[in-house]
């Protein structure tokens, strides 16, 4: 009963958050040069902090894991927001911001890797202590949000490949960890036909606060196979990234291409 009620709060804070505020969301120009909405993952910030604020005071039990993660999604959002409003095309990928930083210029980019990495490190320490699993732990969450934040440029990609994910994970998670990211699925699930068609973008924001409901839930699952997987998942597709692009392996390759084009407008 608890898991359905919060994907009900989920889809109907989200849905009310979207019909106020997406009028006041910074605009960008999406893949296509529309002019559009951008940053609309900031949505899921009030499920989120309902969550929080109904597992501080015990009203369910989520865990000081799913707290540290909760509190981490509201720092994804925060930074990828600073990203979507001030971020440049100047520097792309981890290899762009490095070198900007090397050369004396801190960019968002890199800010957003700091803290990101740093927190997931957080998160995994919260949940399994000071060792090695903490390192993976956190190398995994960090690296499905950044995975997520790849995928965020074409419409309604992030949300489908990253959304498969998460629902087949629900089924291996304990329960704690699917109740506290359940809320953020009902959200996703709300802003997908929007995103899809191409009326707004999740941004940086909403990419990285939605990359990590794969990774908590891998992470919350234990040290395991799920871990080697995601782990190769993630490094091989960021190095793809790097060295060549994501879209291009989507593209030719056929099933993926069908998924990833199902229901675009073209």
């Amino acid at each position: 009963m608890a898991l359905i009620l919060f994907l009900f709060a989920g889809v109907t804070l989200t849905s009310i958050t979207l019909l106020l505020l997406h009028r006041y969301l910074p605009k960008r120009p999406n893949f296509a040069g529309r002019n559009i909405p951008t940053s609309a993952g900031l949505m899921f910030i009030p499920i989120i902090l309902l969550t929080l604020l109904l597992g501080l005071l015990g009203i369910v039990e989520i865990g000081s894991g799913g707290i540290g993660y909760l509190i981490y999604s509201v720092l994804a959002g925060a930074v990828g927001f600073a990203d979507d409003l001030w971020g440049s095309d100047n520097a792309k990928g981890f290899r762009g911001h490095l070198g900007a930083l090397l050369g004396g210029r801190l960019t968002t980019g890199m800010v957003k890797v700091m803290a990101l990495g740093g927190g997931a490190l957080l998160v995994g320490v919260v949940v399994w202590g000071f060792g090695v699993a903490a390192l993976a732990a956190g190398v995994i969450l960090a690296g499905s949000v950044n995975l997520a934040n790849l995928l965020d440029v074409r419409p309604g990609r992030t949300l489908k490949f990253l959304g498969i994910c998460s629902l087949v994970l629900l089924f291996v998670a304990p329960y704690e960890a699917v109740l506290v990211v359940i809320g953020v699925l009902g959200g996703g699930a709300t802003l997908f036909y929007f995103d899809l068609k191409g009326r707004i973008m999740l941004g940086d924001a909403g990419a990285a606060i939605f990359g990590a409901v794969p990774g908590y839930l891998v992470v919350a699952d234990g040290p395991g196979m799920a871990w080697w997987v995601a782990a190769a998942a993630i490094l091989g597709l960021t190095v793809l990234a790097e060295v060549s692009s994501i879209s291009r392996f989507i593209e030719e390759v056929g099933a993926l291409r069908w998924f990833d084009e199902w229901g675009r407008v073209r």
